[in-house]
């Protein structure tokens, strides 16, 4: 029995003398992104129309209230189908619907990131800085809708003049 004793304290000192290591937990720093905003406004006469087209108020209201999570991003891919449904005719040109088309792209591909369970932050901070690069592109593109609207309608015009200048020089002549 003593014999016993003897092992069972040999090994309880043996066991306390074991220096544990505590695990080492590797904290993972949460990486924060700095979301881009948009740096161009619409201007001239294109602000009168994209003023009164709802869709497109609802779109920027909601990208401004943006916060990242999944609901805003299915509220911005809902408001992104409304504004394609409702293209005011002024812009229907083949252009302006691409550029919207590609916006329209952006936005559900961050929607879909935002979806998955794991996504890394510089990949989100890359897709959200396309969907604002989109959106710029297309106010670029209405905006540039009406130049050519204007230098078509003034070119009519000049050529209009010309006409009537050759058909009075015409009329001088005979």
């Amino acid at each position: 029995m003593r014999y016993v004793y003897t092992i069972l304290f040999i090994f309880l000192v043996s066991c306390g003398d074991s220096q544990e290591t505590p695990p080492i937990i590797e904290e993972k720093k949460e990486l924060t992104f700095d979301p881009a905003i948009s740096q161009m406004q619409v201007s001239g006469k294109a602000t009168e129309t994209a003023n009164s087209w709802i869709a497109y108020q609802k779109f920027i209201t909601e990208l401004e209230n943006f916060d990242h999570s999944t609901a805003a991003a299915l509220r911005l891919n809902s408001t992104i189908d409304d504004m394609v449904a409702s293209i005011p005719e002024k812009w229907t040109s083949q252009p302006v619907k691409s550029r919207l088309k590609v916006l329209e792209t952006r936005v559900k591909a961050y929607h879909a990131l935002l979806t998955h369970n794991r996504h890394e932050t510089m990949v989100q901070q890359k897709r959200f800085d396309q969907l604002i690069l989109a959106l710029d592109q297309f106010k670029i593109q209405i905006m540039e809708a009406y130049e050519l609207e204007k230098s078509d309608k003034d070119l009519i015009k000049n050529l209009e003049e010309l006409e009537l200048d050759l058909e009075e020089t015409d009329t001088i002549n005979l």
